[in-house]
């Protein structure tokens, strides 16, 4: 089988590639000619070079391929909205124009649990409601999805979305490996004493069922929520964190209000200067941790056969191993 990966480069393209290569896939990628390709090391990938804006690039990477996985995407808790339109709206448009063109057997769209805003969800399923959001983040990965469905329904492409959680794992550069270096140095706080609910969802148990999902053709137009499945505070996984690190709790909480109410300052006084450097702390990081953010993957047990296979606690070493081992992220002691 022939299959091509949007941001293949990165945490969870890098992974699901290192997969299906093992499974004896074909496997060809995009990415940007600046991209740090440290994760392909050692894998046998074709990549082609650009990005979702180039549509004749597209059309030639997605020529008599079986099955695309849209994985790229500006995943961000700040900047414009009209850059994360860009890429990822208008970009997802591109790719489904080509992957329609070249008549792709399954597209696959990595969206987020994140398309139903942070309002606080315990449980929350597919059908969920999705509250109004002001994070351009979660509205454009919403309108993503609403294109995705759009070509199935109108356009007859083989459409599949799978909205992860909280992914963590080895090569998570951008969220645990700032987590970790916070709590390394003890900078790290409780919001609302941690008592929220997370979803966490390790990056091999999300790459189970998405392989799973592909593997089935009942699963064409439909979207699977995947997590680990576990009812965790915030507070539970940081500690897990320390634990596995080997350093301190973190010590001290802040109310919801009072973090979310700086956040906005913060956010308020860069704007005031243009400044392009992000706030110390957003407000999407905050409503992210300060509210319950829990989903049940009771669709993806019951159709798919879905059992999360890596525990947290596996999960959460071989991490940690991971960051321990990349000297740019982790503080040596």
């Amino acid at each position: 089988m022939r299959v091509f990966i949007t941001g293949i480069n990165g945490f969870i393209g890098s992974n699901l590639a290192a997969r299906l290569i093992e499974e004896g896939q074909e496997v060809s990628g995009l990415v940007r000619k600046t991209s740090d390709l440290s994760f392909l090391e050692g894998l046998k990938v074709k990549l082609f070079f650009g990005d979702l804006s180039n549509r004749t690039l597209l059309y030639k990477a997605t020529e008599g391929v079986d099955v695309v996985y849209h994985v790229a995407g500006l995943a961000s808790d700040w900047g414009p909205i009209e850059l994360f339109r860009k890429i990822n709206v208008e970009g997802t448009k591109n790719l489904l124009e080509s992957s329609v063109n070249s008549g792709v057997k399954r597209f696959v769209f990595i969206s987020s649990t994140a398309v139903h805003g942070f309002w606080g969800f315990r449980d929350a399923s597919e059908d969920s409601q999705k509250m109004a959001t002001v994070f351009p983040y979660c509205i454009t990965k919403k309108e993503a999805e609403d294109l995705v469905n759009r070509f199935h329904r109108e356009r007859g492409l083989p459409t599949l979305i799978i909205r992860p959680g909280n992914v963590f794992g080895p090569r998570d550069r951008v969220t645990f490996a700032k987590m970790a270096e916070l709590i390394e140095k003890g900078q790290m706080v409780y919001i609302s004493r941690g008592r929220p609910l997370t979803c966490p969802t390790y990056v091999e148990n999300l790459i189970d069922a998405i392989l799973l999902a592909v593997d089935r053709k009942d699963t064409v137009g439909e979207t699977f929520i995947v997590t680990d499945g576990l009812e965790i505070t915030w507070k539970e996984y940081m500690d897990k964190i320390a634990e596995k690190l080997g350093v301190r709790r973190p010590l001290f909480s802040v109310p919801y209000p009072v973090a979310y109410s700086a956040a906005a300052v913060c956010e308020a006084i860069l704007k005031l200067f243009r400044s392009k450097k992000p706030p110390i702390i957003t407000r999407y990081r905050i409503a992210n941790v300060g509210k319950d953010y829990h989903f049940s993957i009771k669709k993806a047990r019951a159709k798919l056969g879905y059992q999360p296979r890596v525990s947290l606690d596996e999960g959460m070493e071989r991490t940690v191993e991971w960051y321990k081992s990349n000297s740019r992220y982790h503080i040596k002691s």
